[in-house]
């Protein structure tokens, strides 16, 4: 038996008929493999969710995201948990998240719980704002702490990628072009439609990829511009 369907076993015995659903979704969904192991993320959906169904799937929640006897190491992330209710009522606040599931997802047990679910443009449009103004504020306050270190810039420096890949496809799902799953092709399309440094971009987006690394004598010039950068993606996502 796979480990996702050990998990999923599991899971029936636990809650019988409440699971209402499981699916995958992000880039595993779009897998080759008829049932990925590692790096998944799973949504379990339930009729209802107690704190005693929680404690009841911690083993069974560990087994999957752990591998090995002795020195376990994480091979995926932890399934978020929800009720059924949860679920429909979560589309509002988790708008880019929705907005991907709903783009890129793989049902592996029970009901079809997304076709159902609409992402209304203003709600996408806000949690984009926020999710960008946090950015600049967490960005700020470690630049702030870490202007005179080098090492923490650069540490600092990458994660932002992730966030801004995120950021992008929003934007061009509000501006209704499609989204790719190459984080490169939609710099490219944002570039077609807005005025960013495309240059500084890529080379976030080549040291996020480990092709390259990014000097530490650059870590102050990028990080100015890193600023300079988000403060006017937020004055562009404010006004769309």
């Amino acid at each position: 038996m796979s480990k996702l369907n050990k998990f999923i076993q599991e899971l029936k015995d636990i809650f019988g008929i409440s699971l209402k659903s499981v699916f995958i979704y992000g880039s595993k969904a779009l897998s080759d493999a008829k049932q990925p192991e590692n790096d998944v993320d799973l949504m379990v959906i339930t009729d209802t969710l107690s704190g005693e169904d929680i404690r009841k799937c911690s083993k069974a929640s560990k087994d999957w995201i752990y591998e090995g006897r002795i020195f376990k190491r994480a091979v995926n992330p932890a399934p978020i948990f929800m009720s059924e209710k949860e679920w429909r009522n979560s589309a509002d606040v988790y708008a880019m998240e929705y907005a991907d599931i709903k783009a890129n997802h793989r049902i592996i047990y029970g009901e079809n719980l997304i076709c159902d679910v609409s992402v209304d443009k203003e709600d996408l449009r806000l949690e984009c704002e926020l999710q960008t103004k946090n950015l600049l504020m967490r960005f700020r306050n470690h630049y702030l702490l870490y202007s005179g270190n080098t090492a923490e810039l650069q540490k600092s420096i990458v994660p932002v990628t992730k966030t801004l890949n995120a950021v992008f496809k929003t934007v061009l799902r509000l501006k209704n072009i499609e989204v790719s799953m190459s984080p490169h092709e939609n710099l490219n399309k944002v570039h077609e439609i807005f005025d960013i440094n495309k240059k500084l971009y890529e080379q976030l987006l080549c040291a996020k990829e480990k092709y390259c690394r990014l000097k530490k004598q650059e870590a102050v010039e990028i990080a100015d511009e890193i600023v300079f950068e988000l403060q006017k993606l937020l004055g562009y996502i404010n006004n769309l």
